[in-house]
């Protein structure tokens, strides 16, 4: 190659300069919130260098903080095509972009489609449990919040929403962030503040629900004792044939209510496989074992109910207050521990010694074992790859001997 001429070759590393100190000036402006001086400078620097992927980043990421997401999703997409290196950073981007505009199926999708190439992708799993949480989608954020955890990456708030099984408590629900989405997330929204009415009302002007909607919709018809809006839940979820586990709690009462405990019994317990913090799957399963006269199960499954019923009382009671007790931390991680929890007991107890050394609640020595307590804790987890006991979970019971 025949080098540059002396005079051209210092132009183009002024050229070079010059766009780097752009690139820098504009991404230090955007990050003090100052946009119209970084959409001047990122517009220079894709003056200078249209194709560049730092300069289209740039100016796409100042179009997204002047809420101009359309043309910055577009933007990305263009450049995804063009530099796959940059296909994660635009699926991540471009997501969040969408949730606040309002795309959530997209978003979604986009979430989904980062964890397939980075599964342990901590902050992808945390961003869609939210947007799932909000959406009330439960059982679907469950799945991400307990990634988290075994990930050894959780924040309280997500401990909490595991302790309501993957929805938000009375307090959080409340945040700016996690305001609801769609009929189902506000139902769920409208559940977290006791309003059964209004989330009665919500899914009820709704066509075509889910299975998981009309699952939510029968608990709703349970709590308001609507047996008439029961009979006919019941007939339409018949006709459906479907075997969803969410829609199981529902059948089992309507079976119970008929004196059909056995079949009732099998459906809490597929119920309390799927989703152990039911609390009110344990507590019918407790009734409809004393029906049976079975000896020792439901005094396990009235255990079972007050225990869950504890903790999601003291994680509401969390979400409403920023102050925090270390007797609630230590009565909130025994019980996670008889419930067979580790996971989330192991991280409450991470949360209880950030909170002990901010507070002064613990002395020096206590300080020192609950620290060692976390360690062994972790150390026992990570090596003994804990296994769900599934008849722990259903109390005892045998599925296949009823």
């Amino acid at each position: 190659m025949t080098p540059l001429p002396e005079s051209q070759a210092k132009k183009e590393e002024a050229r070079e300069i010059d766009l780097f100190a752009l690139q820098d000036d504009a991404a230090i402006a955007l990050q003090a919130d100052n946009h119209d001086k970084a959409y001047q400078l990122a517009r220079q620097a894709m003056r200078i260098a249209p194709s560049d992927p730092t300069s289209v980043f740039l100016m796409a990421r100042v179009l997204g903080r002047r809420n101009r997401f359309p043309e910055a999703i577009q933007m990305l997409d263009k450049l995804a095509l063009t530099t796959p290196d940059a296909r994660l950073p635009v699926l991540g981007q471009t997501a969040q972009w969408m949730v606040q505009f309002g795309m959530w199926k997209d978003a979604e999708q986009r979430f989904r489609l980062l964890l397939q190439e980075a599964p342990e992708a901590t902050l992808v799993h945390r961003k869609l449990a939210e947007l799932l949480v909000r959406q009330g989608k439960s059982s679907e954020a469950m799945e991400h919040l307990q990634t988290l955890c075994k990930l050894g990456d959780i924040e309280e708030i997500e401990l909490r929403h595991l302790l309501a099984g993957g929805r938000p408590l009375h307090g959080d629900a409340m945040l700016d962030e996690l305001s609801p989405i769609g009929y189902r997330g506000r139902a769920t929204f409208s559940i977290s503040q006791g309003d059964w009415e209004q989330a009665k009302t919500e899914l009820e002007e709704t066509e075509s629900l889910t299975s998981d909607e009309l699952a939510i919709l029968g608990r709703i018809y349970i709590q308001l004792d609507e047996e008439e809006s029961l009979s006919d839940w019941n007939e339409e979820v018949s006709a459906s044939e479907t075997s969803d586990p969410k829609l199981h709690f529902p059948k089992a009462a309507i079976l119970a209510g008929q004196a059909d405990h056995l079949a009732s019994i099998r459906l809490l317990c597929e119920a309390v496989l799927f989703d152990q913090t039911d609390s009110e799957a344990y507590r019918l399963l407790s009734d409809s074992l004393l029906a049976i006269n079975r000896p020792n199960e439901p005094k396990e499954a009235s255990k079972r109910f007050e225990l869950i019923s504890k903790t999601k009382r003291l994680g509401r009671e969390m979400s409403l207050t920023e102050d925090r007790d270390d007797d609630v931390f230590a009565s909130l991680i025994e019980s996670l521990d008889k419930l067979q929890r580790p996971w989330e007991s192991l991280h409450w107890c991470g949360v209880r010694l950030a909170y002990a050394k901010a507070n002064k609640s613990l002395t020096n020595n206590e300080l020192e074992r609950l620290a060692t307590e976390i360690k062994e804790r972790s150390t026992k987890l990570q090596n003994t790859a804990w296994i769900q006991d599934r008849e722990f979970v259903t109390c005892g019971i045998d599925l296949n001997s009823l």
